[in-house]
């Protein structure tokens, strides 16, 4: 009689285990079955000014305009060798190439002073699925007697390295002729990614 009731008493305390691990491959059935995919549980990417940028540089070279995601050495001396020949514009820090890129632009060159560039946020579009990266150029109105002295305005900014698609939008800022000095003080890069499905590709 003891023995039966043993017996009786296993069968019970593995019943809830049978039942838990039919469940278990019962659910990977229907997930296999119909190919469902888990969303990514990845970082998301984070954003860092170098040193020295944005800048402004001189020169008679006729360069068009850069929006461009740079990812090596090879790449980022190119880039920085096109808008300045001399040498002068260098990168500060040394850059982990496997675990960042660098975002580059610049404006064309522009005949007058006065005119700059700014990287100022960093946006994730998850519906559209990508990573925008917003910037502003600042120029003075067409009347504005700016002084002549041919330049290109530059902005670098680091990214942590992402699968992701990387887009630019670019907003247009025309200042008045006696506000050309007041733009610098409140343009500090937001360092954080956000979530936001309103942001368009600049062209």
């Amino acid at each position: 009689m003891k023995k039966n009731k043993q017996e009786a008493f296993l069968r019970v305390s593995l019943l809830p285990l049978l039942v838990l691990v039919a469940l278990i491959l019962g659910a990977g059935y229907f997930l296999l079955k119909d190919e469902i995919k888990l969303p990514s549980l990845g970082k998301k990417p984070t954003i860092q000014r170098l040193e020295g940028f944005p800048t402004v540089i001189y020169t008679d070279k006729q360069i068009e305009k850069t929006r461009k995601v740079i990812t090596n050495e090879q790449e980022l001396a190119e880039f920085l060798n096109l808008i300045d020949e001399t040498g002068i514009l260098t990168v500060k820090e040394n850059i982990d190439f496997e675990k960042n890129v660098v975002i580059a632009i610049s404006t064309e060159t522009n005949q007058e002073i006065g005119h700059k560039v700014k990287v100022k946020k960093v946006y994730e579009d998850v519906d559209k699925d990508k990573i925008l990266v917003e910037f502003e150029e600042v120029d003075p109105k067409d009347e504005c007697n700016m002084e002549i002295d041919p330049n290109v305005a530059v902005d670098l900014v680091m990214l942590s390295k992402t699968d992701t698609r990387i887009d630019f939008e670019k907003i247009t800022k025309v200042i008045e002729c006696d506000d050309k000095e007041k733009e610098s003080e409140n343009e500090d890069t937001d360092e954080s990614t956000e979530s936001d499905a309103r942001a368009e590709s600049a062209e």
